[in-house]
């Protein structure tokens, strides 16, 4: 496990004049919070406020990003479906689930008993997803399944009794004639004979949209249907922003023949332009309308604050057997989740993503996405910085080596399906493990005085007791950097040493002063 560093700064701004042999000392002290940035009311320079980070909180409501990829848009022919879950409960689980009809694996709330599911694929190939759709006419008041939204039942029963596209067609036909649905849905599906559509459903009724029948060859949806009202003037709750940053995403990569689990995984799902943004890097080296520097409101992107959980469906080509179809599950936040692979034919589900309150990888995702969210906003410095030691400098390499694990596990001479369920665990398990033992950059308020001697500066500070997660961990040393200006955000300046006690020596001090920083070493 490679060394990652933990970010302490101390502003220490010096400035000195030489009086024959004795130095006169002026100093200055800052402290320099990189890690958490409180805005008041009355904040310089930022228009309203902390008001502006309120309004970016209340667009946060229950939504989903959704799309269909059918075999002919995918370079293996392979049709993929993705669902971006975003749901106030951020304690999601994956379940094997086997009662005498088809087995499956879902997704689903951390504990639920209840036969509810929101994405899943079963035994004989078939997968589905949702989300939400707020333009469509009526919902049946109530149905066998009670008052409340259905759509978990709807699609627990159909990973339990459909083999193809076609069948679930059925069970809508058959809900239609019924009592109908409560809640107005947009249906993702796929099965194992080139099948792939989605459905569009109100209460009585529902539109069918192949995905073979469109240009690309894939479909994507937020929170609207196409067949709905009010397309020429979407609003925002209906996730405008999200569905056509997925759309163009999908389009490239289809044009360019990369449209694969990986590139959903790591460059779809993980998305965060924000409306009206001219195209970003991560960390983001600018200003978000009247955000602080780094940071991007995640209110109406693609990877937000209140996505809860990721699926990624692998299907089979034609001919090819269903045991084969991956779920490429991402238990939690996606800002920390990483992606492992489940196979219904392993006839469970790793401890790590049904666990009894919560699998481990879950509950490490949760606590990457609260340190790198600030007021409604991801500090991108916490990502990626010029150092390598942001979350995703770590997690996107890592993560990598896992699909590209899976890959050669598939192709090996060796690979059988009686081998799936301890492979599958294995993976669970050292991405659990990893998680468990990534640390993140560190903040600490403290003041420390340098203290100056011939020409020559010394610095002291308090050693580091725990990361910011709350782990009591000691440090392998510290990494000492100088800048002649203040440090923002993840700029680093200069490093002068490593050093494992709480203290450094510059011999060669700037004469027109400097800012010190510390950095944590784990």
């Amino acid at each position: 496990m490679r060394a990652v560093p933990n970010i302490l700064i101390l502003g220490c701004k010096y400035i000195f004049k030489r009086t024959s042999n004795v130095s006169l000392i002026i100093t200055f002290l800052t402290i320099v919070f990189v890690l958490s940035l409180t805005v008041n009311n009355d904040a310089p320079g930022i228009p309203g406020g902390i008001e502006v980070f309120e309004q970016d909180f209340y667009k946060e409501i229950s939504e989903c990003t959704t799309a269909l990829a059918s075999g002919f848009a995918t370079p293996d022919g392979r049709p993929l479906l993705w669902k971006t879950r975003d749901v106030n409960n951020p304690n999601q689980e994956y379940h094997y689930v086997n009662d005498g009809r088809i087995p499956f694996i879902g997704l689903t709330y951390c504990n639920d008993t209840t036969f509810q599911y929101y994405a899943g694929v079963n035994a004989l190939g078939f997968a589905i997803e949702n989300s939400n759709s707020y333009n469509l006419g009526r919902a049946a008041a109530s149905n066998g399944w009670g008052w409340g939204d259905d759509d978990g039942e709807i699609q627990a029963l159909a990973l339990a009794t459909c083999r193809t596209v076609d069948d679930f067609q059925v069970l809508l036909d058959s809900l239609d004639n019924a009592e109908g649905r409560t809640l107005n849905s947009n249906y993702g599906t796929f099965d194992a004979f080139g099948g792939a559509a989605i459905f569009e459903t109100e209460g009585f009724q529902y539109f069918r949209h192949d995905a073979v029948d469109t240009p690309d060859g894939f479909l994507v949806r937020s929170n609207y249907s196409y067949s709905g009202n009010g397309i020429d003037n979407r609003a925002n709750y209906w996730g405008p922003n999200r569905h056509d940053r997925a759309f163009k995403l999908f389009k490239d990569a289809v044009d360019g023949n990369f449209l694969t689990h990986e590139y959903i995984i790591q460059w779809v799902v993980r998305n965060l332009h924000a409306a009206d943004m001219n195209g970003y890097d991560v960390p983001f080296r600018g200003y978000y309308q009247n955000h602080p520097f780094g940071l991007i409101p995640i209110g109406e992107t693609v990877c937000r604050g209140t996505t809860a959980s990721i699926f990624v469906a692998q299907g089979v080509r034609e001919g090819e057997h269903p045991d084969n179809c991956i779920i490429w599950a991402l238990s939690g936040n996606p800002f920390g989740a990483i992606a492992t692979p489940l196979w219904v034919r392993a006839g469970s589900v790793p401890v790590e993503h049904d666990g009894q309150n919560a699998g481990r990888i879950c509950n490490a995702a949760i606590f990457v996405k609260n340190w790198v969210i600030e007021n409604a906003s991801v500090n991108t410095f916490k990502l990626c910085n010029d150092n390598n030691t942001g979350y995703w400098d770590w997690m996107f390499p890592y993560e990598r080596s896992i699909f590209q694990r899976v890959e050669a596990f598939r192709n090996s001479p060796q690979f059988s399906m009686d081998r799936v369920e301890a492979f599958q665990n294995l993976m669970a398990r050292q991405v659990a493990d990893s998680l468990d033992s990534w640390r993140p950059t560190h903040s600490k308020h403290e003041i420390s005085e340098p203290i100056f001697w011939d020409n020559k500066l010394s610095l002291y500070w308090e050693p580091a007791e725990n990361d910011e997660l709350g782990r009591d961990v000691l440090p392998r040393g510290y990494n000492v950097y100088r800048s002649e200006n203040p440090f923002r955000d993840g700029d680093s300046g200069e490093l002068l040493a490593f050093v494992e006690t709480t203290q450094f020596r510059d011999e060669s001090p700037l004469g027109g002063g400097a800012y010190y920083r510390i950095e944590v070493v784990y």
